[in-house]
């Protein structure tokens, strides 16, 4: 595609693909990964992803929110 032609949203869209697709910097999977991961042993002796302290964390404080939410929920209505 020459520089002096224009080109539709579709093309656009379809050079977009192209683009994060083959860089591994703008590739989400993989930054959301490295972010979740451990940043001292990311990979554990077994090959699975180690997820930092704060994943770890939020996910037992989000599961803690959820539980009181259920209990208050159904406690309420006797």
């Amino acid at each position: 595609m020459a520089a002096d032609q224009f080109f539709t949203a579709e093309d656009a869209r379809q050079m977009l693909r192209r683009a994060y697709r083959s860089d591994g910097e703008v590739n989400l999977k993989i930054i959301l990964r490295r972010v979740a991961s451990d940043p001292i042993k990311p990979i554990s002796e077994k090959g699975r992803m180690r997820p930092t302290m704060l994943v770890a964390v939020g996910a037992i404080m989000l599961f803690l929110l959820m539980a009181s939410f259920v209990y208050f929920s159904l406690g309420g209505q006797r």
